[in-house]
């Protein structure tokens, strides 16, 4: 026999200068007893279910695969980067990002060119900077990134002009 649970909530509001009021809740919530059943029904059936084995390694989710390189495309990798392509146009040449062109190249004993700017290019960046182009102009115009270029001016104690728009 299922019993149907009663929810009575009695609020009681007193002020001094209303009387005493009383609330009930009771309706929808009183009649849920077949609900009950359904709930008893569950728990009996998890009771009797067999418990799963827990997951291995090897069961795991797979992470997300990384394009397979074949080695043809490993000595191509090696070799347009010693014919002077950058890490960036040979990642986007495979669809890969140029952190991996670099470990690629690593795993190959290839070594990793200097980043960034000269010295005779920070100067002549620095005195085009200093005549209003900014950091992305410069970036481009020598094939790095801006964050290089403003790199490279607080490494020279260059002061950077404002953002437009920051405070």
């Amino acid at each position: 026999m299922t019993r149907t649970p009663q929810v009575r909530v009695r609020t009681i509001v007193s002020s001094k200068d209303q009387g005493i009021a009383s609330v009930e809740a009771i309706g929808r919530n009183s009649n849920l007893g077949h609900l009950c059943k359904n709930w008893a029904d569950l728990r009996k059936h998890v009771n009797e279910s067999p418990t799963r084995p827990p997951l291995s390694r090897r069961d795991a989710p797979k992470p997300r695969s990384k394009r397979f390189l074949t080695a043809e495309d490993v000595t191509d990798i090696v070799d347009r980067y010693e014919s002077g392509e950058t890490t960036q146009e040979i990642g986007k040449r495979y669809g890969i990002s140029k952190t991996r062109v670099a470990d690629v190249l690593s795993e190959q004993g290839v070594a990793i060119r200097r980043q960034g700017l000269s010295d005779v290019q920070v100067i002549e960046a620095a005195t085009l900077y200093t005549a209003g182009k900014s950091l992305a102009w410069l970036g481009a115009d020598y094939g790095v990134s801006h964050t290089t270029v403003a790199t490279a001016f607080r490494r020279q104690g260059l002061q950077l002009r404002r953002r437009p728009g920051w405070i």
